[in-house]
């Protein structure tokens, strides 16, 4: 009887906390949004890596969420460095170079679509893979090279002009997000007067991205590998 007195009060104690930790949850909309905000790294495999090495990156972007599923749209700046002083093979008739790079290191800017699910949720850790579309642009300037004869007679290059020039590809993506949670509060709802739940996370997001430059000469094509360490804010609204 004593026992069975005890586990009455247990249930009728926690009973109250267990209904308003229900309550509170049902308050929260499915909806929600928010952003991110960090670096990383990358690596170029394939014939990329015979033109191009790895670089640091620095990405943002946003995200919206439906119950389990998430949208991200997110930016990324790097400067790789050239590992081919002509990648476009423009020569002479005495197979001379007349193209040579002006920028050791060109600017990438990469522009990413992805959608995921979590599949996983482990307290604090979410788990989010992600598949989409990404498209980047190499921009650069060259050199246009002519050759002359100095006073001495001999032949030297010089530098007859600059030019801007630029290559673009359109690929695939796929990343892992992998939210640790850091706090949370509610705060002001930007939306009317109610309120809203504000998290935040420490990100790290390794992925993987299909590039190919078809102007290039030969063309270059492979995967970067890279992963980025990011802060995400995220704000889901109340009912």
């Amino acid at each position: 009887m004593k026992r069975t007195i005890l586990i009455l009060l247990a249930i009728l104690t926690l009973a109250p906390a267990a209904l308003r930790g229900q309550e509170v949850g049902s308050l929260f909309n499915s909806w929600g949004l928010g952003f991110q905000l960090g670096a990383g790294g990358m690596v170029p495999t394939g014939s990329l890596a015979d033109d191009l090495k790895g670089c640091a990156l620095f990405t943002g972007g946003l995200n919206a969420e439906y119950r389990r599923l998430r949208f991200k749209a997110d930016v990324a700046y790097g400067q790789p460095s050239f590992k081919n002083e002509n990648p476009y093979s423009i020569l002479d008739d005495q197979g001379r170079n007349i193209r040579l790079n002006a920028t050791a290191n060109p600017t990438l800017l990469g522009v990413g679509l992805q959608l995921g699910c979590t599949v996983c949720r482990l307290g604090k850790v979410t788990i989010t893979p992600m598949v989409g579309v990404n498209w980047n642009r190499l921009s650069w300037e060259l050199n246009h090279i002519k050759y002359e004869l100095d006073d001495e007679g001999i032949e030297r290059p010089s530098i007859e002009n600059v030019t801007a020039t630029h290559e673009n590809s359109l690929g695939w993506m796929a990343s892992v997000d992998i939210d640790i949670r850091l706090h949370g509060k509610l705060v002001d709802s930007p939306v009317g007067d109610s309120q809203a739940h504000y998290t935040s996370s420490l990100r790290v997001s390794p992925f993987v991205t299909y590039a190919r430059y078809g102007n290039l000469n030969p063309s270059v094509k492979g995967v970067g590998i890279g992963a980025t360490v990011t802060y995400a804010g995220f704000l889901r609204l109340m009912k």
